[in-house]
């Protein structure tokens, strides 16, 4: 008799452990679908995962603010409308390392568990109609803070005074490099030759143009032209952002540029000899740096 109970105890055990592993492997094959219908634009498989009643909704990361932004909800048939234009517009994903479920709780009739996908995490409930797991509500954030720094845009900007001017005729007022003046110019290209640069600015004069020809045509840019009583406007730091730019100026607006980039007084005036100062400035969403090099 006693055997009999060991045994009937262990078949029971056993049965149970058998229907939680059905419903896990169960759970897993929606979570799965779930996935693929977004990553493949996969709608039949969407279907089989969401329930009609769908209630989803989340936050998303402002990569400007850096504050989390309400998401208003996504109803089953908007899902279903998202997957095929994922289909349709070949924006289908293969990847894989952003990609995990894992069921964290089955009780008789309803269960939780947590997806990681592309676009960030989910959280959801689940609930068993007819044998079947499907899901019925859905929470998630994104994206993922490694992708959201990622995003952050870091803009650094290369600041030089022209090379040697020709001084030789004091009543012009736009003079050319002198053949010392081209070689340093030529010289900047490769010192700087290791920095891609996005974008060239130079002042419309002779000599500031001619300085800055060598480098813009190294990176394959053209130059610019700026006022340097503009440079630090609105219009042009949105233009400038995320990029790395090159600006050559004047012994007296290249400082002025810079202090105005950090917002401080740090740099005076060139010294009219010196030519061979660069200036780094770099900045991000929640930094200004900057350092000065001379370049002989």
């Amino acid at each position: 008799m006693k055997s009999f109970l060991v045994t009937l105890l262990f078949l029971c055990s056993f049965s149970i452990f058998s229907q939680e592993t059905s419903d896990k492997a169960q759970i897993e094959i929606t979570l799965n679908n779930y996935i693929d219908g977004f990553y493949k634009g996969d709608t039949l498989k969407l279907k089989a995962a969401l329930k009609p009643r769908l209630y989803k909704f989340g936050y998303w990361k402002n990569k400007d603010t850096g504050k989390y932004e309400y998401y208003d909800q996504l109803t089953y048939k908007n899902a279903l409308k998202m997957a095929q234009n994922t289909k349709e517009k070949g924006r289908i994903r293969t990847e894989t390392k952003m990609r995990s479920v894992k069921v964290l709780e089955i009780s008789n009739h309803i269960a939780s568990a947590k997806v990681t996908g592309y676009w960030g995490l989910d959280y959801m409930l689940l609930s068993k109609d007819d044998g079947k797991w499907m899901i019925e509500q859905v929470i998630w954030e994104g994206p993922f803070e490694e992708d959201f720094k990622k995003e952050e845009k870091t803009t650094t900007f290369y600041l030089i005074r022209h090379a040697e001017k020709d001084r030789s005729d004091k009543t012009n007022r736009n003079p050319h490099l002198t053949e010392a003046g081209l070689k340093r110019a030529n010289n900047w290209a490769n010192v700087l030759k290791e920095v891609k640069f996005d974008m060239v600015y130079s002042t419309d004069y002779n000599r500031t143009k001619e300085t800055a020809a060598p480098t813009a045509k190294a990176n394959n840019v053209e130059v610019s032209f700026y006022d340097p009583r503009k440079m630090n406007s609105k219009e042009f730091m949105e233009t400038t952002k995320g990029k790395t730019i090159l600006v050559v100026g004047h012994s007296n607006t290249t400082p002025m540029f810079t202090n105005g980039l950090l917002g401080e007084k740090k740099y005076d005036m060139i010294d009219d000899n010196n030519n061979a100062n660069l200036y780094i400035v770099t900045v991000t969403k929640d930094s200004k740096t900057s350092t000065v090099l001379k370049v002989d």
